[in-house]
């Protein structure tokens, strides 16, 4: 995925870039959608400077391998804990409904994917492995720069 922007802010080596809406944003939902804007925050690119368009591109398979972290792992731990919860109490003899181990179970296991992944999620943003990144440099002239911070 490529969309192209324009720094609003530069911050030593990270910066701020700007977008407008794309179709394909519209459709997606995933942010807030009053905003006829976007802005995110990516590591420098070279000497980019206020003003200056990028190109950003998620890398390839970014996006899914993210929704599959974050909705599959969980989904499959659920699954897994309702499975082995409900037939629980016939291998171990325990007392009570079946039911209420498998949504104990279950529950728990699917918790503690979200509690794995969000004590891992550091680690991944130092790896930028799920973070759009700036590829590309387009410098304005002066004049078009001016016109772009004072908003025209």
């Amino acid at each position: 995925m490529e969309e192209k922007g324009v720094v609003t802010d530069v911050n030593g080596e990270t910066m701020t870039v700007e977008f407008e809406r794309s179709p394909m944003c519209e459709k997606c939902g995933a942010c807030e959608r009053a905003q006829e804007r976007m802005r995110m925050e990516m590591k420098r690119l070279q000497d980019a400077d206020v003003g200056d368009r990028v190109q950003v591109e998620l890398p390839e398979g970014a996006l899914l391998k993210a929704a599959l972290l974050a909705y599959g792992l969980p989904l499959v731990l659920l699954l897994l804990g309702l499975f082995v919860g409900k037939s629980l109490p016939g291998w171990l003899g325990l007392p009570g409904n079946s039911d209420l181990y498998a949504l104990a179970l279950g529950l728990l296991l699917a918790a503690g994917a979200y509690l794995l992944i969000r004590r891992t999620e550091p680690k991944r943003r130092r790896r930028g492995s799920y973070a759009p990144q700036a590829v590309q440099l387009e410098r304005l002239c002066m004049k078009e720069k001016e016109e772009t911070q004072n908003g025209k």
